[in-house]
């Protein structure tokens, strides 16, 4: 059987300690909280500020300048990668129709060569119709 060590404080202190930290853990509790790591509120910061999503944007945008064709570029814009789908804002339909039926492959093989962890299984063109003016 273990003894318990003394704290020093004699029982009636230990008591009323205990007590106390008991009280306190439900004050915070019931207010939220107590101390946080500082990993979360970062996280959070940059969430609602969108940085990542920036960040993201900006080397997307590089990594499909730098896999198609220099004629393209002005006339292509990157909106959003999700669920692996690219997708891309073309000017014009004869463009969208050349790039989904012609280029669609090499491009994809390219950007996945580039950047095989963004995991990028397809190409979708969505019309926009202000690009290249």
């Amino acid at each position: 059987m273990k003894k318990k060590k003394s704290s020093g404080i004699g029982k009636k202190n230990e008591e009323l300690l205990q007590r106390v930290l008991v009280r306190r853990r439900k004050e915070l509790c019931i207010r939220g909280g107590g101390p946080v790591g500082i990993g979360n509120p970062l996280r959070e910061v940059l969430a609602r500020r969108k940085i990542g999503r920036q960040l993201q944007s900006l080397e997307l945008t590089d990594l499909w300048k730098s896999s198609i064709e220099v004629q393209f570029i002005e006339r292509t814009k990157v909106v959003s990668l999700r669920n692996g789908v690219l997708l891309i804002d073309v000017s014009d339909s004869v463009l969208m129709s050349e790039l989904s039926n012609f280029h669609k492959r090499q491009i994809l093989r390219d950007l996945n060569q580039k950047r095989p962890e963004m995991e990028i299984k397809n190409l979708k063109f969505r019309l926009n119709a202000k690009l290249g003016k």
